[in-house]
Order: C-alpha cells, then sequence, then structure tokens
C-alpha cells in the first residue's frame, strides 16, 4: 500500500510541477511585457522632451545670431522696453486700456 502512495505522490507531482513551471513561465512573460510597454511610454515622453529642447536651442541660437542686427534690437526695444522711435507718438484706447 504504501508503495501505491508514492507512486500517487509521485505522479501527481509529475503533473503539477509542468503546470506550475508554464504558469511561473507564462506570469513571468505577462509582467515584461507590462515593463516593456512602460518602458516605450518613458522613451516617447524623453524623445519628445529631446525634441521640444533641441527647438528651444535652435531658437536660442537664432536669437544669438541676431542680437547685432538693429531690427532685432528695435523689435526687442518696442516689445520688452515698450520704447518708440524719436518721431512717433502713442496713442492709448481708453476703453481697452484695463483688459
Amino acid at each position: 500500500m504504501p508503495k501505491k502512495k508514492k507512486l500517487r505522490i509521485n505522479r501527481l507531482l509529475m503533473m503539477l510541477l509542468p503546470m506550475f513551471l508554464l504558469g511561473s513561465v507564462l506570469f513571468t512573460l505577462y509582467e515584461q511585457q507590462k515593463e516593456m510597454a512602460e518602458l516605450k511610454k518613458q522613451e516617447a515622453f524623453y524623445i519628445d522632451k529631446i525634441k521640444n529642447t533641441e527647438k528651444e536651442i535652435q531658437s536660442i541660437i537664432h536669437k544669438i545670431e541676431n542680437a547685432h542686427n538693429d531690427e532685432y534690437i528695435e523689435k526687442i526695444a518696442r516689445e520688452q522696453l515698450k520704447m518708440i522711435g524719436e518721431d512717433e507718438i502713442i496713442f492709448i484706447d481708453i476703453e481697452n486700456a484695463g483688459n
């Protein structure tokens, strides 16, 4: 009788072990797929961030190249410093002055 019991246990182990291994492999593959998806999202985010930074760098380079250009200096003086030319007059629209 004990031999039959051992034989049943061995058969049960022989059936359960491959099922456990298969389940373990499938779980690992599932977890790796989730991690790969997350890493691809991060990659896309950083690639977008790099592209935006490159555009910003190009804009700054363009501004530096034009820094000595009289037209660019005048544009900056008008927009940021609110300066006007010698023969210009400023008109203020009272209705929209508060907006």
